[in-house]
């Protein structure tokens, strides 16, 4: 079979930048590794997305020895006219917010030059709309739908005060036509696997022959994961999350934490000293600051070496899924590949199954639940050390780019039959 991934950015190993870079390059690894397979790589994107730094040619090195063919990267060349704003408004396309979907037969011309007999778009919404017609066996590898994060990011502008009720419904009507458009080019995809449960059924129950969920990937830590003896004199450390602050997910599980786990912390604490560390880069949305300007929390902004702090800290905390907005995260893979003890609330398992309470992770259905296990957590030797351990091997059984690289192919195969 010959594969080829088709990618809006370079993909390596570099802990400074967005997951997808790390998940996108360890997925190549992993599938040139096997052998019965030839894997190419095709960036898509603007001049900005194919300049090539120090980092970039980097991962491109390591993708070439490991047995990748890295073709040169396709620059589209950017939207030169626009419809009318009316006409946008009262009969939208799906060019109208992807633009990039006018030049699929560039994309076609460079998949069908290099023979592919299927491709597979990993992590960008706009590449895998602009891949549909590409007449060719094509895997979406997919997680948080546009429409649910557009409506979500609708709600908290007119939270903030931003729109006002009218202009809602209004957004809220043209988000509803862009959902059907979405799923008519979702459904272009003969298999769509997407690292959230609840995700597979959104598009399940919207029509999608062939969605189904498939589980995310993160790295073997490349550093020594067993942890630091702590200092019993300094403060409890909890890192209360990771990643841009102002995504919508973080904004939401942001918010949670402020509203409702940090109270319940400094009555189950009491007189214990505990920080809660944000790490992350960018600014956060105005309703997180405001209900994150606590004397317990500790803004980090963008840390260099995120897997040290992550492998030290005493509890490693995501309230992301505890709201409406509820999406695969790789922050729980990257935690258990260094051993921390996770928290986090319950309907994580609702898009990641394999989180189990009181197994490789504490769940909790309220922020008293959760600060309850975080002090369960930091008192209790033996159950940090199980949900250590539970945790790596949930990481090596499930989540490994070799795991999931061999349920990518089998399904492809199987199409191909």
């Amino acid at each position: 079979m010959r594969l080829l991934i088709v990618s809006a950015l370079w993909p390596h190993r570099a802990h400074s930048v967005r997951a997808a870079n790390i998940v996108i390059y360890e997925l190549l690894v992993a599938l040139a590794a096997r052998g019965d397979v030839s894997v190419g790589l095709l960036l898509v994107g603007t001049e900005e997305a194919a300049r090539i730094g120090d980092v970039e040619q980097a991962g491109i090195d390591g993708l070439t020895q490991a047995g990748v063919d890295v073709l040169a990267p396709l620059v589209l060349p950017g939207v030169t006219t626009r419809r009318s704003r009316l006409a946008r408004l009262l009969f939208p396309q799906i060019g109208d917010r992807y633009p990039q979907c006018a030049d699929w037969q560039l994309i076609a011309k460079r998949v069908k030059d290099w023979s592919a007999d299927a491709i597979l778009i990993p992590w960008s919404e706009w590449l895998t709309h602009a891949c549909s017609e590409i007449p060719v066996l094509k895997y979406a590898y997919y997680g948080n739908p546009d429409p649910k994060g557009a409506r979500t990011q609708l709600h908290l502008r007119f939270r903030n005060g931003e729109i006002s009720s009218m202009r809602r419904s209004f957004e809220a009507m043209r988000i509803g036509r862009f959902e059907r458009q979405h799923m008519a080019v979702m459904c272009r995809y003969q298999l769509l696997g997407n690292v959230a449960l609840n995700d597979a059924g959104y598009y399940a129950n919207g029509g999608h022959p062939n969605a189904f969920y498939i589980q995310n990937m993160w790295m073997r830590s490349p550093i020594d994961a067993r942890r630091r003896p702590r200092n019993s004199d300094a403060p409890v450390r909890i890192i209360g999350s990771i990643g841009k602050v102002a995504g919508t997910a973080n904004t939401l599980g942001l918010e949670y934490l402020g509203r409702e786990v940090m109270p319940a912390l400094e009555v189950v604490f009491g007189d214990r000293p505990y920080e809660v560390h944000i790490l992350g880069s960018g600014q956060p949305h105005p309703i997180v600051a405001g209900v994150l300007n606590q004397p317990n929390v500790v803004w980090r902004g963008f840390v260099d070496h995120i897997d040290e702090e992550i492998r030290d800290c005493d509890v490693f905390l995501c309230t992301n899924n505890a709201t409406e907005y509820k999406v695969g995260h790789t922050r729980y893979l990257h935690a258990w590949s260094l051993g921390a003890p996770v928290l986090a609330h319950r309907d994580a398992s609702s898009s990641m199954p394999e989180i189990v309470h009181d197994k490789n992770a504490m769940l909790g259905g309220s922020g008293r639940e959760i600060a309850e296990h975080a002090r369960r957590i930091v008192d209790d030797a033996g159950l940090r050390r199980r949900l250590a351990e539970e945790g790596m091997r949930t990481f090596e059984e499930q989540f490994t780019s070799d795991k999931v690289a061999a349920k990518i192919l089998a399904a492809l195969r199987d199409w191909l039959a």
